[in-house]
């Protein structure tokens, strides 16, 4: 008799039901491939490979073994309506606890919603269900229904019946899914002691069970498991022939910081290579870190035979910039640059099986995405999340501005989880910033802390940067706080501008903490000097932030870029007024700055902007705080490190403390004064050692506050709710990320069709102004100004 796995999806109500039988057989095929090929980077025993991957073929064989259920196959077969009348988990469950496998069954468990458990939780819902039923069942065996398992909504009754009812059919079970699959390798296991093993091997499975199911639904046969083709000696050579272009093409190739850049990267090609798989790199502004970086890692991945490289940024807008460097770089004559290099921003992960399609998935040989995408998947217990993690394991990482990537509190699990992917997993991690903060040797920021860091940045281009960066930007604290006419005020008057009308390029950027107060301003100053222009390129104050989805901030980003070289803004003023997301990674210059009062390693970044290439007598930089009123508000998180820069100003503007110490110093400060973050930064190590996996997945947040998918364009909505295909690119350029309170307080739509995923609709009641704006002109039209700390990431 044949059983069936999935039934035919909507839009192809013809074709046959899929065979349980050639479900597992697909994901067999492709699955082991996948998990031999990790384990080729695995630094461990070949005796505890065998294990691993004994498992991993018992859990692709059984993790659906609920489905042969004959209730279920009654609902596949459409004798019956509805969904699955037993929960298909439970079965692989049962056979995982004879075998005393563990891991087997946090694996069967993990790979539908909600995912892995936490051992804390389970330790209680066993001990009850013992308790109350008199059942043996090993500690963390996870029997039971999926759902409700805490102490505070547990059902119990249903809980012992999806037990009862597995007990009672599972020889049944077993004969269907030998009569359709053969044998399955018996062993018992422990749980690893790694949380990112486990993380690994949960998304080796949901990648072959959403491929499988993926193939099925498209009609088309799915493959092996193939390693892309890297071509890393080819793409050294061409990134050492893009940076020869710009050498030649240079109107000042003999400058002192070309002179620099040139010797840099000359270093990166010929320095012999690291041993260590950890490295830094502490180069300021304006030397070229992305292809210089990019070109020792590229030579580390010919050497190691590396799967891809990752460029990891703090900021979303980062990535745009990136990306076209590296497509430039990096891309050969015969590749397509958009599956070469591939930019990932935010979240588009999806549960609904229909949904997947549109999944980033880090496939490419390089991959640029943000520090809250990276680390938060490395973190997340939830399988569509994981699917992609596997795709880190034998890379090279390059985290780019890292003293921006991660909050202090989140440093310490972080950290065990960047060693456990060198140690054991044949990553190689290069960490950059010219404010470095080196956590890495603070045991009160991590509780392992090693010495130091080889730096790729060479001790004689560090003598010769530090005296330039001196000459190059002058500070200054304003100390009345400004109202909004006070600021624009200030920016326009003459004692701001009095050193630089006379100069070529006099442009000024301002930095505000919150989307919103920088809308407000920027709408402010546009009113008093552009005349309601309109046209891009014509408009004295430009605008950017995360208001705008990608798509637009790349428009507006290519304008700000036009306008540092030579154009018609060359003798006259123009403003940028933007959030924090211009302040690190962006190849930007200006006369002078305003920086509302943020953190010490912010602010020193904002510095890499003004004068960044050193061709005025200097630049200017100016601290400030703002009134909130008339629109302006203050980001409260930012507060305490705004006092630390107040703190520390008189060393900051003296000039006689490096950057990297002053960085250091600001974070520990910030981490000994928030005893709640203190707390955290323990008790998210302690979970993550004592395999408490939701826990860790709901509390290791970068952006502290829960938040999702905005859709901006119309024709997407109407495609996503007919069920069309579309890229998951398509959403992630056309989209923001919002806090759900947010999105409470302004009611919007949730997409039909996307509702499990959290996917909503702006143009069904706010206006969208692509070119200036974004979605923070239909919130300033109607007058609905947010009351805290401005809504939009």
């Amino acid at each position: 008799m044949h059983y069936l796995a999935h039934t035919p999806p909507r839009d192809k109500p013809d074709l046959k039901p899929h065979l349980y039988k050639a479900h597992i057989s697909d994901m067999l095929d492709y699955g082991l491939s996948l998990f031999d090929y990790l384990l080729s980077f695995a630094s461990v025993t070949g005796k505890e490979k065998t294990m691993l991957r004994q498992t991993f073929k018992a859990a692709l064989m059984l993790h659906d073994m609920g489905k042969l259920d004959e209730s279920n196959q009654r609902v596949f077969r459409g004798d019956d309506k509805g969904r699955l009348k037993v929960d298909h988990l439970e079965a692989g469950i049962a056979i995982a606890e004879t075998m005393k496998n563990e891991l087997l069954g946090w694996l069967v468990r993990g790979h539908h919603a909600p995912g892995l458990p936490s051992k804390r939780t389970e330790k209680y819902f066993i001990r009850q269900l013992r308790k109350k039923f008199n059942l043996s069942l090993s500690q963390y065996c996870l029997r039971g229904a999926r759902h409700g398992r805490d102490k505070l909504s547990a059902d119990w009754e249903k809980h012992y019946q999806a037990i009862s009812i597995t007990n009672q059919r599972i020889e049944t079970y077993r004969q269907r899914q030998y009569e359709s699959c053969g044998n399955w390798p018996e062993l018992d296991y422990k749980l690893p002691k790694s949380g990112v093993t486990t993380r690994l091997m949960l998304s080796c499975l949901v990648d072959a069970d959403h491929g499988s199911a993926a193939c099925y639904s498209q009609d088309i046969p799915m493959t092996t498991f193939t390693p892309l083709p890297t071509r890393w000696g080819e793409r050294l050579q061409a990134i050492e022939s893009y940076v020869s272009g710009l050498v030649a093409s240079s109107s000042d190739p003999e400058s002192e910081r070309n002179q620099m850049r040139s010797a840099f990267f000359r270093h990166c090609l010929e320095v012999e290579l690291c041993e260590s798989r950890l490295t830094a790199c502490s180069a300021p502004v304006g030397l070229g870190k992305t292809t210089s970086a990019m070109a020792y890692l590229l030579r580390c991945a010919m050497r190691d035979n590396l799967s891809r490289i990752f460029v990891i940024a703090p900021f979303s807008n980062i990535i745009d910039q990136t990306v076209t460097v590296l497509r430039k770089a990096v891309v050969l004559a015969d590749e397509d640059p958009e599956t070469v290099v591939v930019a990932h921003h935010h979240k588009a992960d999806f549960t609904n099986k229909e949904m997947r399609q549109y999944a980033a998935s880090w496939q490419a040989p390089v991959v640029v995405t943000t520090a809250v995408q990276f680390f938060e998947t490395l973190a997340s217990s939830n399988p569509s999340k994981l699917r992609k993690l596997h795709n880190v394991v034998g890379a090279a990482v390059f985290i780019d501005e890292s003293h921006a990537c991660l909050p202090p509190e989140l440093l310490n699990v972080s950290w065990n989880w960047m060693k456990q992917l060198t140690e054991n997993w044949n990553c190689h991690l290069l960490f950059s910033s010219g404010s470095m903060v080196q956590f890495w040797r603070d045991d009160y920021l991590v509780s392992k802390p090693i010495d130091g860091l080889w730096d790729i940045y060479p001790d004689i281009l560090q003598t010769k940067s530090r005296k330039a960066e001196t000459r190059r930007v002058r500070f200054e604290k304003i100390e009345t706080p400004l109202t909004r006419n006070d600021l624009v005020e200030r920016i326009l008057s003459d004692v701001t501008w009095n050193d630089f009308l006379c100069h070529d390029k006099t442009s000024c950027l301002i930095i505000l903490n919150t989307v919103q107060s920088a809308a407000i301003i920027a709408q402010t100053l546009s009113n008093q000097v552009d005349n309601q222009e309109q046209e891009l390129t014509r408009k004295a104050v430009l605008h950017l932030s995360t208001a705008l989805a990608p798509k637009d901030r790349n428009i507006m980003l290519k304008e700000i870029i036009r306008r540092q070289t030579g154009n018609d803004w060359d003798h006259k003023p123009w403003y940028l007024v933007a959030t924090s997301c211009v302040e690190a990674g962006v190849d930007l210059d200006f006369a002078v700055g305003f920086r509302e009062s943020c953190s010490v390693t912010s602010f020193l970044q904002v510095s890499g902007r003004i004068n960044r290439h050193g061709k005025r007598a200097y630049g200017m930089l100016y601290d400030f705080s703002i009134v909130a009123e008339d629109g302006l508000n203050r980001h409260p998180g930012i507060e305490e490190s705004a006092d630390i820069l107040r703190e520390l100003w008189p060393d900051l503007s003296c000039g006689q403390v490096d950057n990297n110490t002053l960085c250091s110093m600001a974070i520990r400060k910030e981490l000994s004064r928030l005893e709640k973050k203190k707390n955290k930064s323990k008790q998210l190590l302690k979970d993550e050692e004592k395999q408490n996996f939701h826990e860790v997945s709901n509390n290791y947040r970068i952006i502290d506050s829960e938040t999702a998918t905005v859709i901006i364009d119309r024709n997407l909505i109407e495609k996503l709710e007919m069920g069309i295909p579309v890229s998951w690119q398509t959403i992630q350029e056309n989209s923001v990320q919002l806090w759900m309170t947010k999105i409470n307080n302004l009611q919007l739509r949730e997409i039909r069709g996307c509702k499990q995923d959290g996917i909503y609709s702006w143009i069904d009641s706010y206006d969208y102004d692509p070119r200036f704006l974004g979605i923070m002109s239909g919130i300033l039209q109607q007058k609905l100004f947010f009351q805290d700390a401005g809504g939009v990431i």
